[in-house]
């Protein structure tokens, strides 16, 4: 016997669910009908378009890759190998040793990137050389960057980071905020008519996440990360937001579409990052538990094309189905590194320490909000009164999962050799598992509304003065003092990080002016909520 179901919930939305598209319809339809999230949509699509990243190796590598696809439709990024470090070395050819997902998704908005400037004439990326030597420049005989000396300098044109941007949007941004929409839907639950108090926790949460962890700066950055956290949620929250729809009318066809769909979101997340493997495998298992083996099954079916792409990609560029970048490291102090077990060792507790309280790559640190939402998913409890529960559409066993994902990264990021990640915005190998951390933040903004809001907004400030330097922060010092607050008041240098603000010709902390003045214009948290 079929539970009741309630009027404006999802479930009760008019819709026979015997398709995938009529099984997704009510998720937007319930997202587009909820008040202030299109300001709040357009104002993080703003946030995220604001900020220009530097070409720094990480990200070099991965669009070095995507020209090589798009330019000579091949693997090899012999023209390119000169902007990073990131990279491999086999059978006399330079590779990306990166996971290829970015790279590949960043295919189609390059690809309109150079039609345009083959038909305006414009530049495409390129690179030169800042002599050490002033004598070099007089005589203008300046190196190749192939040949540059110890001390020489590379200046890139507009048009590389004109080129990550782009990327970058495309590839990493766009999904994060796609993922973000799904939260605030998870985090509102199936209550059909939702209270002012639901929505603003909804959307308190989705906007922690979205700007006040290390989601901001690497959903800025062409790395894998951040689209790892996206798929990797976004398949969770499309699993738990589409049991309503198929309980009241159970639809094998609509099933089997979600099962590809999100096999497919789970495949790609391990195209962009390796290390996702073992989450998708918690994931497959936890839906098999909550919504049955069938379900589960046609998620492993969608996962396969994506499984089947990447090891064509590891045949073609190093040799071998199982072969990785990893394997054939270019630069000898990264190879030494990943030597055995590609640098994975046993989790170390102390690094797991410094990892969340350091004030090096703490992420407590440096997102002290994120404290609130551990206090919440340990301490979260199911409330009799499904209305009063902020997490009401979540399971006891979801939270298991959010938690299992959670400890598998800091683990995982612990046992690493360069557990610093090197040039990094925090401890930037647990990025992917900090939307389910998130979760917790339902919990804390119910008990403990100001001081969710107060560290919120320390940790909105931390994440935004980061990202406006670049999530590159070197390895040693402090993030904020050492490194985020003098680059804001630095000289703007040409082909490095930079913003819309100072590209407008905003000098110092006033180049953040144009960001505060939108989210004034358009904060969602008005009073006049209905």
């Amino acid at each position: 016997m079929r539970a009741p179901v309630r009027p404006g919930s999802l479930a009760a939305v008019p819709d026979n669910g015997r398709s995938l598209a009529a099984l997704l319809r009510p998720l937007l339809s319930r997202l587009r009908e909820q008040p202030h999230v299109g300001a709040a949509a357009l104002a993080l699509l703003f946030t995220y378009a604001f900020f220009v990243g530097p070409p720094a190796w990480n990200q070099n590598s991965r669009l070095a890759l995507t020209r090589a696809l798009v330019e000579q439709r091949a693997v090899t990024i012999d023209d390119w190998q000169v902007t990073t470090g990131d990279k491999s070395f086999r059978d006399g050819h330079f590779h990306s040793d990166k996971a290829p997902g970015v790279s590949l998704l960043s295919t189609l908005p390059y690809a309109l990137f150079v039609l345009e400037r083959r038909l305006t004439g414009g530049d495409l990326p390129d690179v030169r050389v800042a002599p050490l030597d002033p004598t070099l420049v007089a005589a203008d005989a300046l190196p190749e960057p192939e040949d540059r000396a110890p001390g020489d300098a590379l200046v890139y044109n507009p048009a590389q980071l004109t080129a990550l941007w782009l990327c970058r949007m495309f590839a990493v941004s766009l999904p994060t905020l796609l993922a973000g929409g799904l939260l605030y839907l998870l985090i509102l639950g199936d209550a059909p008519m939702p209270t002012q108090a639901q929505r603003r926790r909804a959307m308190a949460v989705s906007l922690l996440w979205l700007l006040a962890t290390p989601a901001l700066g690497y959903g800025c950055a062409l790395y894998g990360h951040q689209l790892t956290a996206a798929l990797l949620i976004s398949s969770v929250a499309l699993v738990v937001l589409t049991a309503p729809t198929l309980a009241r009318d159970p639809s094998p066809r609509a099933e089997r579409g979600l099962g590809l769909l999100v096999g497919g979101l789970l495949g790609w997340a391990v195209l962009a990052e390796y290390t996702a493997a073992v989450p998708v495998a918690m994931i497959v298992a936890w839906i098999a538990w909550r919504r049955g083996w069938r379900l589960a099954l046609w998620t492993a079916v969608g996962g396969l094309p994506w499984a089947l792409l990447l090891a064509g990609y590891h045949q073609w560029a190093f040799g071998g189905p199982l072969k990785t970048g990893y394997d054939f490291v270019y630069l000898p102090e990264f190879a030494e590194g990943m030597a055995v077990a590609y640098g994975i060792g046993r989790p170390d507790p102390a690094v797991a320490v410094q990892l969340l309280f350091g004030s090096y790559r703490g992420l407590f640190y440096l997102s002290p909000v994120l404290l609130l939402a551990a206090w919440g998913l340990a301490t979260r409890k199911r409330a009799a009164d499904a209305d009063s529960d902020p997490l009401a559409s979540l399971r006891g066993g979801d939270l298991v999962l959010a938690a299992g994902i959670f400890a598998w990264y800091l683990g995982l990021n612990s046992a690493y050799y360069m557990w610093d990640g090197g040039a990094s915005l925090g401890p930037r190998h647990m990025v992917p598992a900090l939307p389910f951390l998130a979760l917790g933040l339902a919990v804390a903004w119910d008990r403990l509304p100001w001081a969710t809001l107060v560290l919120g907004a320390l940790s909105c400030a931390h994440m935004v003065l980061i990202t406006a330097a670049g999530p590159e922060a070197p390895g040693y010092g402090n993030p904020i003092w050492a490194y985020a607050l003098p680059e804001l008041f630095a000289a703007d240098q040409p082909g490095t990080a930079t913003t819309l603000g100072r590209l407008l010709g905003l000098p110092g902390p006033l180049s953040l002016l144009p960001l505060g003045l939108l989210w004034w214009l358009l904060w969602p948290f008005g009073s006049k909520t209905p």
